[in-house]
């Protein structure tokens, strides 16, 4: 038997039944999220057009959260028929150690997690934004709105934070403003309420930091000179979170860093968006170690059973959805520390992808060569 030969037929149907049942399952999702949403929309009267772009929008975003699902599903599937057909078996007997001959996976594994990485980073935060602001103008077409948690950047460098907007009264409330000059924060402005103006914003009840003077200062009313047109077309470019790629993440902390401020969510999802590439890969290796390492301890698992073929396909999807459920709840759990700073932001992400890295590592090095 050719090692090679049955090598790279193994890749290819691995290739072949990842990238159908990443594209199906996207599909399917993408439909069932729509229907979910109809009665959303439907008040505002979409064209069959919103519908069809919607569907379309939504892809890229299942395609990003589903490739480690995928990947281990595939490589369950894929390693199970060859531990049901005994080929691995005979390929260790006539090709030398076992784990060797699984080295074309581990680094097609790699190489998915770099895709899923370039995709996430540059692709799926496009649609995202795409998709968003299709909704946004859907939802918001003929009325006005209040925008709560906004960060607005004028031209002289000034930022200024918003608690809570209405743009039908043109009024703030807890607004924040932090003058800088030469990247230096000079004097910050507190205010319970702001009524923006054309030039100007009336502040209320204010307290003055003045970090150059070294003195503080109360007002009941001042206007502060800021030509800023506040709208709802304002905040059309104000990003959510999930539209930010890493280096995108990266830069918005480091302007918040910048006027004294800190979010633990955008800290927190810039660790998981960097941990969040190792997962595919442990994906892979969990798939390929437990049909293979653990063989003698799950065989009634992985062995042939009456319903053939479509019994143990149904079995591999199963385990795979079970270890992902596992993973998404623990995931979840530490996320939400790291968004609390329960645990340090930067550290909770990789809490569950170490987690399962060691036991996808222990798993390999537990195939019999």
């Amino acid at each position: 038997m050719n090692i090679n030969i049955v090598c790279k037929s193994y890749i290819k149907d691995f290739v072949r039944t990842f990238l159908v049942l990443l594209f199906s399952m996207s599909c399917l999702l993408s439909i069932v999220g729509l229907i979910e949403k109809i009665d959303d929309f439907m008040p505002y009267k979409p064209s069959t057009t919103f519908f069809i772009e919607y569907g379309l929008y939504s892809i890229p975003r299942y395609i990003f959260y589903l490739i480690p699902f995928v990947t281990l599903v595939t490589s369950l599937f894929i390693f199970s028929i060859g531990v049901r057909s005994r080929e691995f078996l005979i390929l260790s007997v006539s090709g030398g150690r076992l784990r060797g001959l699984l080295k074309p996976f581990l680094i097609l594994g790699i190489v998915i997690s770099i895709v899923g990485f370039i995709f996430g980073e540059f692709l799926q935060p496009e649609f995202t934004k795409k998709l968003n602001f299709m909704i946004e103008e859907l939802t918001q077409k003929g009325k006005s709105s209040i925008q709560k948690e906004l960060f607005v950047r004028a031209k002289d460098g000034t930022v200024i934070k918003i608690g809570k907007f209405s743009q039908q009264q043109k009024k703030a409330d807890e607004v924040k403003i932090f003058i800088i000059k030469n990247d230096a924060l000079i004097k910050r402005i507190d205010s319970q309420e702001a009524e923006i103006e054309q030039d100007q914003w009336k502040l209320k009840n204010s307290v003055v930091y003045d970090f150059v003077a070294g003195k503080v200062e109360k007002y009941d009313l001042m206007d502060y000179p800021l030509n800023l047109k506040i709208s709802i077309a304002a905040f059309k470019d104000i990003k959510k979170i999930e539209e930010f790629g890493i280096a995108e993440l990266i830069q918005k902390r480091k302007e918040l860093k910048k006027v004294g401020l800190s979010n633990p969510k955008i800290d927190t999802d810039i660790s998981s968006r960097l941990s969040y590439n190792f997962v595919t890969f442990f994906m892979m290796v969990l798939g390929m170690s437990l049909p293979l390492g653990a063989y003698e301890k799950f065989n009634f698992l992985f062995s042939k059973g009456k319903g053939g073929s479509a019994a143990g396909g149904i079995i591999t999807v199963g385990i795979g959805l079970v270890i992902t459920i596992i993973y998404w709840l623990v995931y979840s759990l530490f996320m939400f520390m790291g968004y609390s700073k329960i645990l340090p932001p930067f550290i909770s992400p990789w809490i569950t992808p170490l987690i399962f890295g060691f036991v996808s590592i222990k798993l390999y090095y537990s195939i019999k060569e």
